[in-house]
């Protein structure tokens, strides 16, 4: 029989958690003794998708291409997020799993729609939370695992949490009993949630990290009811951590005060020569066809300048692939200083306080520099781990590589390294 592993994130879970993750029924006979690497440094921007693609592949933004979370939609109030996995370039832990003759699943983890796992999941949406998500579920998932959605898309309710958790659970023990694939990799969302609507800290988020550990339950039961769970490898990891915001500030206001985005009468933008797509504590610039490069460099400098109690760093493209591995179809990366999130909004106040109507206006929320906040952690446990290993600080980037290195395989032309957590 092949070796077994299952890689659960729960989304923004930092290492500060493991504490209270010790204590609880299911994650602590997993956490306690396990190997334990503490604050892994993070991909720039620390945002959820391209957090995950790096988790996946071993790679840099630079190399695998999703730089946000969002696609560049400026006059769609939800855009769609980067969801399928053919945008990613690079080969995935999946690719190699697969080379190697193992079955692979994978529930609601990030830009794996229409994926190469043989039992696919895949964490997609509908348009608005009014519209039945079988068509765009149905071409997003595998073929394999069609009735399993079908018993199960009831409990989705459009893209929210924690109904998207509960739906995960329960696709994943089903696919667990069902299929007992070698390599399985599942994503819950409710954690990130809490901390973006109370802070990063608090009963709130303890009350999360219970509820996901609860629904951890349902998976380590599904592995028992198979015989499965002493041969199985359990990792636990986080993506990234969050930061309180005080307050939104409105850069594309400044854009539009000064002539650089067009509206018409109902507020909706026509042309813009600047624009800034908000990744929360940082923000990618986009120019038009008509805007100067050397023109928008100086509008920057002087926003900067001006606002320093905002603005705390201003990097072109080439600056920030050459510093912190990222590109994309964007000409300068902008970070606000530290608790300082972006808005959206082009009129009224610059400054802003925080709604909680989106995950970049929220409370708390992240997409900051990676040396910044708290840090997640990156647990391993099972037959094949070297139980009780204590590391303090790797990268994100070399989660894929150590995983792999369970079944002896080596990824090629990657970022990240193993690390000696594997007997």
């Amino acid at each position: 029989m092949n070796k077994k592993t299952l890689v659960i994130s729960i989304d923004a879970l930092i290492s500060d958690d493991i504490p209270l993750l010790e204590t609880l029924p299911n994650l602590g006979p997993i956490v306690k003794g396990a190997a334990q690497v503490r604050d892994i440094e993070c991909i720039y921007p620390t945002l959820t998708y391209p957090c995950h693609v790096s988790i996946m592949t071993g790679c840099y933004p630079d190399k695998h291409n999703i730089v946000h979370n969002e696609r560049l939609q400026v006059n769609v109030p939800k855009p769609q997020w980067n969801w399928w996995y053919k945008d990613i370039r690079v080969k995935t832990m999946l690719d190699y799993a697969k080379a190697a003759g193992l079955s692979t699943a994978t529930v609601t983890w990030p830009v794996m729609a229409g994926s190469a796992a043989d039992y696919n999941i895949a964490e997609i949406w509908a348009p608005t939370i009014h519209d039945d998500p079988t068509d765009i579920c149905t071409q997003a998932n595998s073929p394999a695992v069609a009735e399993i959605f079908e018993r199960n898309k009831g409990r989705l309710k459009w893209m929210l949490t924690p109904e998207f958790d509960n739906y995960a659970e329960h696709c994943g023990a089903e696919i667990i009993e069902t299929f007992q694939p070698d390599l399985m990799f599942i994503h819950f969302s409710y954690v990130d949630h809490q901390r973006h609507q109370n802070g990063v800290k608090g009963e709130k988020v303890n009350e999360a990290l219970r509820f996901v550990d609860d629904k951890i339950g349902t998976l380590i039961a599904a592995l028992n009811r198979q015989n499965l769970l002493d041969k199985t490898n359990i990792v636990i990891l986080g993506d990234h951590g969050q930061i309180n915001v005080s307050h939104l500030f409105n850069l594309n206001k400044l854009f539009y005060d000064r002539g650089l985005i067009d509206v018409n009468e109902q507020g909706k933008i026509t042309g813009w020569r600047m624009y800034a797509q908000s990744c929360a504590f940082s923000a990618h610039i986009h120019l038009g066809p008509a805007m100067d490069r050397n023109e928008a460099a100086a509008i920057l400098k002087e926003i900067q300048q001006t606002y320093p109690q905002e603005i705390e760093k201003v990097w072109t493209a080439e600056e920030a692939l050459n510093q912190w591995h990222m590109k994309g179809d964007f000409e300068f990366v902008v970070e606000a200083v530290t608790s300082v999130s972006f808005g959206k909004n082009l009129t009224g106040d610059l400054i802003e306080s925080v709604d909680n109507s989106d995950y970049k206006f929220s409370v708390a929320t992240h997409g900051h520099l990676p040396t910044k906040g708290d840090q997640p952690p990156f647990i391993l446990s099972g037959p094949d781990i070297k139980m009780g290993v204590q590391i303090q600080g790797a990268k994100l980037v070399d989660e894929a590589p150590t995983i792999m290195k369970i079944y002896d395989i080596v990824m090629e032309d990657i970022d990240g390294h193993p690390l000696d957590v594997v007997r």
